[in-house]
């Protein structure tokens, strides 16, 4: 699998129309920044006071991550990927400050090295996922945040048709989460809580060069689809495509999870330290 996947940053870097891709990425106003910034709402807005913070991001192939992260403001932030391929040309370019390589499911961080750790859309391209879930949870100090494809297949509403499996060409079968799944890992191992919200993304072809005006048509289709697919998901009759999700360890203070969850009324906040044998304590 790491032979695959560097050979894939290899072969997109090589081409290009995807090279003309990763130079968009760094526009500000475009419709695909617009799509990304509604995705890493879980640290934009549960954690725009926390900005001093030391942060890792996992899976940032590209360092769009990071990079995101220090234009808001954030002001230690690591990127980290299985290839340094494009990480490199990212930091030589400006945009980010550092990287490192790193397998996601076997960290070479010590316990506690970051305080929080942001793995945005990599899950789910990943051999196993829960293994690199639980090496969050050992890096970080206060709390991780996913943010990944929902399985439209758990949960209600769900979908009724037969499942079948999704491969990428990389080589790796395609895992989708549900906020049940993601709420049994936090009761799982007795952490403060958890913070959950799904949210509705769609992907317009070209949404990458075009730009939040009036009158550009991938932007106006893009707001139709999200208010149909909204609507949809409101009424019943179609589930979210994306789950976001906030994990709090046990060294968050009751007092602050509070706090967070009156700010952020919009996202479910669940206490998981619930397991009466453990008496407060933290099972991993």
């Amino acid at each position: 699998m790491n032979e695959i996947h560097e050979k894939h940053w290899s072969e997109f870097m090589g081409d290009a129309h995807h090279r003309s891709l990763y130079d968009s990425w760094w526009t500000p106003g475009t419709v695909n920044y617009w799509r990304h910034t509604q995705l890493l709402s879980p640290v934009l807005d549960i954690f725009n006071s926390l900005k001093k913070y030391a942060w890792l991001t996992v899976g940032d192939g590209a360092g769009t991550d990071a990079w995101r992260l220090l234009q808001a403001g954030f002001s230690d932030v690591l990127a980290s990927d299985l290839d340094d391929t494009v990480l490199k040309q990212t930091r030589a370019a400006g945009h980010i400050n550092d990287y490192c390589i790193e397998n996601a499911e076997a960290l070479s961080f010590a316990d506690n090295s970051f305080d929080f750790i942001l793995c945005k859309e990599a899950l789910h391209h990943m051999s196993r996922p829960y293994a690199a879930i639980y090496e969050f949870f050992r890096v970080a100090r206060y709390g991780i945040v996913i943010i990944e494809p929902q399985d439209p297949w758990v949960d209600f509403p769900c979908r009724s048709d037969v499942s079948s499996p999704h491969y990428e060409s990389v080589g790796n079968y395609v895992y989708q989460y549900s906020g049940r799944e993601l709420e049994k890992i936090a009761y799982g191992l007795n952490i403060r809580g958890i913070a959950t919200k799904h949210m509705v993304d769609v992907y317009i072809p070209n949404c990458e060069f075009a730009f939040c005006t009036t009158g550009d048509p991938i932007w106006e289709e893009t707001q139709i689809k999200v208010a149909e697919a909204t609507d949809a998901v409101k009424n019943g009759a179609l589930k979210a495509n994306y789950i976001q999700a906030v994990f709090f360890k046990s060294t968050v203070t009751a007092e602050l999870f509070d706090m967070l969850a009156l700010q952020n009324p919009e996202w479910r906040f669940l206490r998981t330290d619930t397991n009466p044998y453990l008496a407060g304590q933290s099972a991993g």
